[in-house]
C-alpha cells in the first residue's frame, strides 16, 4: 500500500470509528433507581397548616426544581420553593403574588391553585388566580388571573394581571384552575387558561373554559377566548406542540337544570393554529361518565407528532345508577398525528384489585419518554370508597410512578414514589374539602422529579399537611440533576480522538497485511508513486 493510501484510509476509516465509538445511544428501556427519601419542602411549623396541590419544573439550563403550592388554611398565598441539588434540599423563592391581591389558596378551592413551566430559555413561568382577602361568600369575591415571570429560576418575579375580574359579576368574576402552557421552540408565546363561572342552580351563564395568549412573555395579554360549546366544561389543560399549534382538553360542565337521567360528560378536545385567536370544532375523544372527576391532562412531545391525554374516571359511563359499585381507574389516550386521530383509550394503573386512582400528573422528557405520577389507594388496607366524582378516598393513599419507551403504546409496571403511606382521614386532600391537583411530575433525560402533599406529620387532629418531594434517576445513578442541554463538549473531543486512534489502527492493520514480506521498519523504501 502506497503512503497516499495509507493516508486516505486514515481520513476515511476515522469519522466511521468515531460513529461506531459514540456517542452511546440511551437504552430503550431506564435502569431505575430506587426513589430517593422523600424529602420535606414545605418548612412551617403552624399545626393547623395545609399545603395544598403542589406542582413541580425543571429548568432545562442549570437543573434548578422549583415546586410552587398554598397553605390553603393559613396564608393562602401561593409560595415559591426551589432546590439546587436535585430535590434532597428546599429553600423558599422569591414572592410572586402583588398586593392587595394576596389570597391564591381561596376557600381551599380544588386546584391546580398555580401552574409552573420553564421556557427553553430558562424563563419560568407561573399562572395562578387571586383575590384580596374581602371575606365574602365564595361566589361573591372577583379572582384575577395573574401570569408571574422569573429569569433566575424563581428568585425574583415580575407579576402580570391576565385577566381582570369584575366585582358584582360572579358569572364573569369568579375565576379557578389556572393552567399553563409555553411554545417549545418560542418561548415569548405563553398561554393561561382557567375557568370562569359558577357552578350553581341560578348561573344565568355556562362554566366557561378560557385560553387567552402573550406574545411576548406575558408581559402583556389578549382578550381571553371561550372555547367550550354550548355545554360549558371544566378548566381546560393546554399544552403547545413543536409547530406552534395549541391544544386543549376539557370535561364538559352542563350548563342549566340537570335533566334526568343526567347527561354523561365527555371529554372534548380542541386546537388552535393561530395563537389561540380561533379554535377547531370541538371533538369529544372519549365518552367520560355521567359524574366525573378533575379535568383530564395533556401534553405535547416537543419532538414528534404525538399527543398524550391522561385522567382517572370510572369504567362505566353510567357511574351514578343505583347500585353501581366501580373503582377509579387511570386512563391514557394517545394521537400520533397532532389530535387527528386517537387512539383507543388504555389503562395504567394496576388493576389486580379494586382501589382507586386520582389525579395523575404527566410530563414527557426530551427523548420523548412519556413520564406519568398519580394518587392510588392500591396498599390502602381499607375498602375503597366508591366515588363518583373527585371527593378522595379515605384510606392510605400512595404516589405511584410509570413511563412509557414505545409512544404511550404500553406503560410499564407501576413503581411506588413515597417512601410512607399517606393517611388521607387527615388533612385537606379529601374530608369533603378535596384541595388537591394532579401530582406535581417533572422529567430531564436522566431523572424524573415528584411533589405532592402528605399528612406524616399530622398529629391528633391537627389535620397538618406538608409538601414533599423525591426523585428517580433513569440510568441507575442518584447523581444530582444535570441540564440537557446536548452533548458536552469534552464528550466530543475525547470520542473524536477516541475515534481517531481507532482509525489509525484500523488503517495500519491494513497497511501490515498488504505490504509484502520484509518491508517493516529496516526494509527498504519502496518508490512512491506519483
Amino acid at each position: 500500500m502506497s503512503r497516499k493510501t495509507f493516508v486516505r484510509s486514515i481520513l476515511l476509516l476515522a469519522p466511521l470509528a468515531v460513529i461506531a465509538a459514540g456517542p452511546a445511544r440511551a437504552e430503550s428501556t431506564p435502569k431505575l433507581s430506587a426513589p430517593t427519601a422523600a424529602a420535606q419542602v414545605t418548612n412551617d411549623p403552624a399545626p393547623l397548616r395545609s399545603h395544598s396541590s403542589p406542582q413541580i419544573a425543571v429548568n432545562p439550563k442549570n437543573g434548578d426544581l422549583v415546586t410552587v403550592e398554598s397553605d390553603v388554611r393559613g396564608s393562602r398565598s401561593c409560595a415559591v420553593h426551589i432546590s439546587t441539588d436535585g430535590g434532597r434540599s428546599w429553600f423558599a423563592g422569591g414572592d410572586p403574588m402583588v398586593k392587595p391581591f394576596n389570597d391564591c389558596g381561596f376557600y381551599a378551592e380544588y386546584g391546580p391553585l398555580a401552574s409552573v413551566a420553564f421556557a427553553k430559555d430558562g424563563t419560568l413561568y407561573m399562572s395562578f388566580v387571586a383575590s384580596d382577602f374581602l371575606n365574602r361568600v365564595r361566589n361573591d369575591t372577583p379572582r384575577h388571573v395573574f401570569l408571574a415571570r422569573s429569569t433566575d429560576s424563581g428568585r425574583h418575579f415580575t407579576t402580570t394581571k391576565v385577566f381582570d375580574a369584575p366585582d358584582g359579576n360572579k358569572e364573569r368574576g369568579l375565576n379557578k384552575g389556572p393552567t399553563l402552557a409555553v411554545d417549545p421552540n418560542y418561548p415569548q408565546q405563553v398561554y393561561v387558561g382557567w375557568r370562569q363561572g359558577i357552578n350553581a342552580t341560578d348561573a344565568a351563564e355556562k362554566l366557561k373554559s378560557n385560553v387567552a395568549a402573550s406574545s411576548d412573555g406575558g408581559r402583556t395579554w389578549g382578550p381571553p377566548v371561550d372555547i367550550t360549546d354550548s355545554r360549558g366544561a371544566d378548566f381546560p389543560a393546554i399544552t403547545v406542540d413543536r409547530f406552534g399549534t395549541v391544544h386543549a382538553v376539557f370535561w364538559v360542565r352542563v350548563f342549566g337544570p340537570v335533566p334526568t337521567p343526567a347527561p354523561v360528560r365527555p371529554i372534548v378536545y380542541r386546537q388552535s393554529k393561530d395563537h389561540g385567536k380561533t379554535w377547531s370544532t370541538p371533538v369529544d375523544v372519549d365518552h367520560g361518565n355521567v359524574s366525573a372527576g378533575h379535568p383530564p391532562m395533556i401534553a405535547a412531545d416537543p419532538k414528534t407528532d404525538d399527543l398524550y391525554i391522561a385522567w382517572n374516571a370510572n369504567a362505566e359511563v353510567q357511574n351514578t345508577v343505583q347500585g353501581f359499585k366501580g373503582d377509579l381507574d387511570l386512563y391514557v389516550r394517545v394521537s400520533h398525528d397532532l389530535g387527528k386521530t386517537w387512539r383507543d383509550r388504555i389503562t395504567v394503573s394496576d388493576e389486580s384489585k379494586n382501589a382507586n386512582q386520582f389525579e395523575p400528573g404527566i410530563a414527557i422528557a426530551p427523548d420523548s419518554t412519556v413520564h406519568l405520577a398519580w394518587y392510588d389507594f392500591i396498599n390502602s388496607p381499607t375498602v375503597p370508597f366508591i366515588t363518583t366524582g373527585h371527593s378522595g378516598d379515605t384510606g392510605i393513599s400512595d404516589v405511584m410512578y410509570a413511563y412509557s419507551t414505545d409512544n404511550g403504546d404500553s406503560f410499564s409496571k407501576p413503581v411506588r414514589v413515597n417512601d410512607r403511606g399517606i393517611d388521607r382521614s387527615k388533612g385537606v386532600w379529601s374530608n369533603n374539602i378535596d384541595s388537591k391537583a394532579n401530582v406535581g411530575i417533572a422529567a430531564t433525560n436522566n431523572d424524573v422529579y415528584f411533589a405532592w402533599q402528605d399528612t406524616r406529620n399530622a398529629i391528633g387532629s391537627t389535620d397538618s399537611e406538608d409538601i414533599y418531594s423525591a426523585s428517580i434517576s433513569l440510568t441507575g445513578s442518584l447523581a444530582a440533576a444535570a441540564p440537557d442541554e446536548g452533548i458536552p463538549g469534552w464528550t466530543l473531543f475525547g470520542t473524536a480522538a477516541l475515534g481517531l486512534g481507532v482509525g489509525i489502527c484500523l488503517a495500519w492493520l491494513l497497511v501490515r497485511k498488504r505490504l509484502p514480506a520484509g518491508s517493516g521498519s529496516g526494509a527498504a523504501k519502496q518508490p512512491v508513486a506519483a
